[in-house]
């Protein structure tokens, strides 16, 4: 959803990046606020911030010239509701100001809780198919009602009713994921109107999760512990009433086993009817058993929960003659499905997931692996019956049902009339910030495959994809699809949240791993540039794009022993010791003929073809560069200078080493080239004759070879240095290996690999094949800033907006919009002949600098329409 408006120009507040947050951490958190374009609020105008306690007392005003302020009045405690608005002068002298926006705070201290962790009784002879998820519940008497605040945790997953009415409805798969051994998170619900006078009933379900299920490449599950743990307290006006202990009760029902990778078995003939109401005889259950492996950090929830995004009808594909139906929802997405239909009551009904169909019009699921993705459900009559599992989390387009009762009992299997399936997706990024779309439906689907492939990713943390037995937060692809994200959404609190999952990966020595949370293989060894550097480009871009100041202050001692870890190992600045498995530009394509695929990953058909020195000691450049500029904004000026000081005998040293005396960069690839270019590597005139070199390397060869770490900068590289006709006829490439090749070939999400699908319908190797794969999207940026020509890297600080269209001929229109932190940002351009007509909206809290062929234009707030006249290309 995009930002809602009101009467005041002054609106959509946001409080850490969230709107209303119940249950936000003790910390200090970043205020912020958006400026309409018609406001009178001129850019420069000073905001004024008031922040009051629940009974309307002053707490604190602060304020400034950007639509954003880091909150500085007493430090919050555990509880306690702040209420704030923002006001401001219009040129007339007239003051507007905002509605009331407010944030409360969780549990923040150890003390505040009288809660016990429990667990329940392991079953003997337990197995992954199964190993029931345990069902608690407890009755509680009250006097009388007031503000009820419902604190729970667990250690694996949990689902959670009052009163039999759910408060975990919009807060899937908590609570999250970060790592056990160190933190979990807790949420906080409003149970205000569940709560009555007299006896209540709180019950939860818990499911193994990732605490004790399956886990990214593990072989076992159970990696942090072997049975979910649950941890709970109801208060009354801040008085606890209820809380977990020795007095709940324990038993089991109908999910018969529950993992993330693998699916869920449900029997519903063993679900006991009235078990979450009061009143429920559990005589026959046991008590509830104290745990004692629990981490000693229960903290708020920093960042948004998961919730429900759309429903997806199924439709009918094939109905195989003896089974199975299979279904398309028309999208690659994250979710479940979810049956309405009647049953044969002595059939196990089975529902298998997958990205695409076999030529059998099958699921595909050899790229799988591991993970099943599977649901399995038997129930006690024919029903009708709604069927859909309550803990797993699928990646799939097309759903595989076996078991569905058809209209005649022998021949030709037919589906019946009155069964229906549908795909409900998630999301962990509720507010949906810009759009982009243009006259080839071709760009416009593949700005929607980046979205949803971004949505389909950024649950918990940026995972690499959804599907497979892996679903790791890969800190490279993260940071290299992070800057196109905060086009589409607001990141901000979930990247808070990821950014110190990375953090905690950090070893003694300062190494930062792979991927977080960190699992084995990641811990053995340290992460490999690019990958651990992505540590510094989360909070690098949460700084510049938000002013998220806060995380960056916590989280600046870990950036700074990563980088000292970086340093020692590679004194002379070439990043060639401690790196790891040193996936260099990992799924790159070779641009000549012999070259091996990445040693020791052979089986997953990877080439890694930059060498990696240059790829590694380019990151080490930019990863200091970057911390200077965050030290920079947090006045640590000590450590700015010092770190650009570095980050230039980085560059020096780069130059000398990789640069040969015809100006080309030794044993060059693609990738090489843009990299250097678009990291600063290369400056001034050097910088442009790569980018020549850049552009003749992509001719000899024919099309983009560049893996993770160059696909980046391909496009805007060659746009910025006189060559943006020929990145658009990359951009519009139509043939295998380019973008809109995966949109003909029925693409909704990005895939992991150029060449995931020949022409001729051959896959790449089932071992590693993903669908649904962010990195290779990050040519969205380059969609909002080339080519519709919204730029707003720097706009949160500076108020500059940065518009440098391509107005590409092969174009008619685009139209793109950006929520940014200032405000709203519209770019709408049509051609007619050499004559471009370029509407633009800018907010009240910026001004546009607008780049033309004769010249450049500064614009203020408002719409504002130029005439364009081109060069007659």
């Amino acid at each position: 959803m995009m930002r809602q408006q009101t009467d005041s120009p002054l609106s959509s507040l946001r409080t850490g990046g969230r709107v209303d947050p119940l249950g936000m951490p003790a910390t200090p958190p970043r205020l912020s606020w958006s400026v309409g374009p018609e406001a009178g609020i001129d850019y420069g105008t000073t905001f004024e911030v008031s922040v009051a306690d629940s009974d309307g007392s002053p707490l604190w005003s602060g304020g400034g010239t950007r639509p954003w302020v880091s909150y500085e009045g007493p430090a919050p405690t555990s509880r306690q509701r702040l209420r704030w608005t923002v006001s401001a002068l219009d040129r007339s002298g007239r003051r507007h100001t905002s509605d009331v926006a407010s944030w409360e705070v969780g549990l923040a201290s150890p003390a505040d809780w009288q809660a016990e962790w429990i667990s329940a009784a392991p079953v003997p002879f337990a197995r992954e198919s199964w190993d029931p998820c345990p069902y608690l519940r407890r009755e509680f008497d009250v006097a009388e009602t007031g503000v009820v605040r419902v604190y729970a945790s667990a250690l694996g997953l949990y689902r959670l009713w009052l009163n039999g009415v759910e408060l975990t409805s919009d807060a899937l798969y908590r609570p999250g994921w970060t790592d056990y051994s160190i933190r979990v998170h807790h949420q906080t619900f409003d149970g205000t109107a569940a709560l009555r006078p007299g006896r209540n009933t709180l019950t939860a379900v818990l499911a193994k999760g990732w605490y004790a299920g399956r886990l990214g490449l593990l072989r076992e599950p159970g990696y942090y512990g072997d049975r979910p743990a649950f941890l709970a307290q109801v208060e009354v006006d801040g008085v606890p009433v209820v809380a977990t202990d020795a007095g709940w009760r324990t038993g089991h029902g109908a999910i018969q086993a529950s993992d993330l990778l693998r699916g869920e078995i449900q029997d519903l003939r063993q679900e006991p009817e009235g078990w979450r109401l009061t009143g429920f005889d559990d005589s026959a259950w046991t008590p509830a058993l104290p745990f004692a492996g629990a981490p000693d950090l229960v903290q708020p929830q920093p960042h948004e929960s998961i919730t429900g995004y759309e429903i997806h009808q199924g439709r009918l594909v094939h109905e195989h003659a003896r089974g199975p139906a299979v279904f398309d929802f028309g999208q690659n997405l994250v979710g479940w499905t979810r049956l309405s239909t009647p049953c044969a009551p002595t059939v196990e009904l089975i529902v298998r997931h997958g990205e695409i169909l076999t030529p059998d019009n099958l699921v595909y699921r050899d790229n799988l692996r591991g993970a099943f993705q599977e649901d399995r459900y038997t129930v006690p009559d024919e029903g009708p019956h709604r069927l859909e599992p309550a803990f797993t989390m699928h990646g799939f387009r097309y759903a595989e049902v076996w078991g569905l009762p058809s209209t005649t009992p022998y021949g030709k299997y037919q589906v019946l009339p009155e069964t229906t399936i549908e795909a409900l997706s998630v999301t962990g990024l509720p507010t949906r910030t810009g759009w982009f779309e243009c006259s080839d439906e071709r760009l416009t689907r593949l700005a929607a495959n980046v979205e949803w492939t971004v949505r389909d990713n950024f649950l918990e943390v940026a995972t690499d994809c959804p599907q497979r037995d892996e679903r790791h937060g890969w800190l490279g692809d993260a940071g290299v699809i992070a800057p196109t994200a905060a086009y589409h959404f607001d990141v901000s609190a979930f990247l808070t949240k990821f950014a110190q999952d990375a953090a905690d990966t950090q070893s003694e020595d300062g190494a930062i791993r792979n991927y977080a949370p960190a699992v084995p293989p990641s811990t053995l060894v340290p992460g490999a540039p690019g990958w651990s550097d992505g540590f510094i480009r989360l909070v690098h871009l949460l700084v510049q794009r938000y002013g998220e100041l806060a995380t960056a202050r916590r989280l600046y001692r870990p950036m700074l022993r990563f980088l000292d870890h970086v340093d020692r190992a590679n004194p002379d600045g070439l990043r060639i010791n401690q790196t790891g498995a040193d996936f260099g530009d990992w799924l790159s394509l070779p641009e000549r003929d012999g070259l091996p695929r990445h040693t020791g990953f052979e089986y997953t058909g990877a080439y890694s073809t930059t060498p990696r020195p240059i790829v590694g000691t380019a990151h080490s450049y930019r990863s200091f560069v970057q911390l200077a500029e965050i030290a920079r904004r947090l006045g640590e000026d000590g450590d700015a200078a010092r770190l650009a000081d570095r980050a230039e005998q980085i560059r020096a040293a780069y130059l000398e080493a990789f640069l040969l005396p015809d100006g080309s960069i030794k044993e060059a690839t693609q990738t090489a080239y843009a990299q250097a270019v678009g990291y600063g590597l290369a400056q001034g005139e050097l910088a442009r004759e790569l980018a020549d070199r850049l552009r003749e390397s992509i001719e000899r060869i024919g099309y983009v070879t560049a893996g993770i770490h160059g696909v980046e900068h391909v496009l805007p590289v060659l746009s910025a240095y006189g060559h943006a006709d020929f990145a658009t006829a990359m951009l519009l490439r139509d043939r295998m290996p380019s973008w809109l090749y995966m949109v003909g070939q029925g693409a909704t999400t990005i895939w992991e690999k150029w060449n995931a699908i020949e022409p001729d319908g051959t896959l790449a190797t089932a071992e590693m094949n993903s669908f649904n794969h962010c990195a290779l999207g990050a040519v969205g940026r380059h969609l909002f800033e080339g080519v519709a020509g919204i730029d707003a890297t720097e706009t949160t600080w500076t108020g500059e907006v940065v518009v440098r269209a391509n107005y590409p001929r092969e174009l008619d229109w685009v139209k793109a919009a950006y929520d940014s932190p200032a405000g709203l940002i519209r770019s709408h351009w049509k051609r007619s002949g050499e004559v471009v007509e370029h509407e633009l909206e800018v907010p009240g809290a910026a001004y546009a600098t607008v780049h033309l062929p004769d010249g450049v234009q500064r614009l203020g707030q408002g719409r504002h329409t130029l005439r364009v006249q081109l060069d007659g290309r």
